[in-house]
């Protein structure tokens, strides 16, 4: 009996696996949507450019923008603690305060330094911030 259970359970799973390794997981009877080669892709480049162009032109909008512009990005993940417009939440209120008094805070934060009962937090979120876009934030919070 013991023999003919694990001869069953070895034709079973041989069938899953088989199944599983020669199924192609696209809903049979639909059209693939996943897929956009030939005609579709060759219309997609000509609409948004490869890969390559897509980058250059992010890169060069970027570079077109303001430090303020580039702030306003950086600050959208400060957004959940410190409001849409810096205007306080769990984090206090930013707005109206200088790019001097932002670049000193976050730079404190970011050498894990204590400024206040909530200071740990904020250790992780300035930490792996750049120079650039702390002063990219400070120039933001300055112009709002």
């Amino acid at each position: 009996m013991k023999n003919l259970l694990a001869a069953a359970i070895f034709v079973v799973a041989g069938i899953i696996v088989t199944t599983i390794s020669t199924s192609s997981l696209e809903i049979q009877g639909h059209p693939s949507v996943n897929k956009c080669v030939g005609e579709c892709y060759a219309n997609y480049v000509a609409a948004n450019g490869n890969i390559v162009d897509q980058e250059r032109a992010k890169a060069e909008a970027a570079a077109a923008m303001s430090p303020a512009e580039l702030g306003k990005t950086a600050f959208v993940s400060c957004q959940a603690c410190h409001g849409a417009s810096a205007e306080g939440g769990v984090g206090p209120q930013l707005s109206g305060r200088d790019s001097a008094f932002i670049v000193e805070a976050l730079n404190t934060y970011k050498a894990s330094g204590t400024r206040g009962a909530q200071s740990a937090l904020m250790w992780g979120v300035a930490g792996p911030l750049s120079e650039t876009d702390i002063a990219h934030i400070g120039a933001y919070i300055e112009s709002l």
